[in-house]
């Protein structure tokens, strides 16, 4: 039996409180408008001073002593303290608006260039089928004889700065790297090409089966 249910609670807890470049803040800061505190710090603890008191004040409840050390807000002080904090959490709110604005600002311009330069761009969105730009086929010695092209995927997600998580969509096995948004197209489905495909299968297999049965004929 796995044992990851172990380690969800460590996991959680690095998402929430990981800074997001498209933010600024951390899940945790934006939900309750101050950061995490930290795991291996210990809870407040107060130490009472035992040197020089009596007997009769050592009998004495605990929580009392505490009392005189420790002196509770009053309604006003409450009240300033939870407007302050509205406050800060507005503040947190507008600058992770602007944060956000500023990232959409910058994917913008960055297609604008890509396209400018000529590079042919396609809207993309999760849940599509794509094919991925074949690199093998420009970088590796012989790699002109591969496929320009390789797929389909399906698209998972697209990240801020354009990284798309894809799957193949033959068996959904999910690709360990993300790919840039602009090593994909659509990938155009029709009966027509599957038809084909079939026929190459099964033409390949006939072959296949053939050159094997002339091997063993040969022995």
């Amino acid at each position: 039996m796995s044992d990851w249910p172990d380690y969800l609670e460590e996991v959680a807890y690095s998402m929430r409180t990981q800074k997001q470049k498209s933010t600024g803040f951390t899940p945790y800061h934006l939900m309750f408008g101050r950061q995490h505190r930290p795991i291996d710090q210990d809870d407040m603890e107060l130490e009472v001073e035992e040197e020089g008191l009596s007997p009769a004040d050592e009998s004495t409840d605990t929580s009392c002593s505490l009392e005189g050390l420790v002196s509770l807000p009053t309604a006003k002080e409450v009240s300033l303290f939870v407007q302050h904090q509205d406050q800060k959490r507005q503040e947190v709110h507008i600058k992770r608006e602007e944060k956000v604005n500023a990232a959409q600002e910058k994917q913008t311009a960055d297609y604008n260039r890509r396209k400018k330069k000529g590079s042919k761009i396609y809207d993309l969105s999760v849940g599509m089928h794509v094919l991925q730009s074949n690199l093998r086929n420009e970088s590796r010695k012989g790699g002109k004889m591969e496929p320009k092209w390789t797929g389909p995927y399906k698209i998972l997600d697209i990240d801020c700065n354009q990284r798309v998580a894809l799957e193949t969509v033959k068996n959904g096995k999910k690709l360990n790297r993300r790919v840039s948004y602009n090593q994909l197209r659509p990938y155009l489905h029709s009966q027509l090409h599957d038809a084909r495909a079939a026929e190459r299968d099964e033409s390949w297999e006939s072959s296949h089966l053939c050159s094997h049965m002339m091997r063993q004929d040969t022995k």
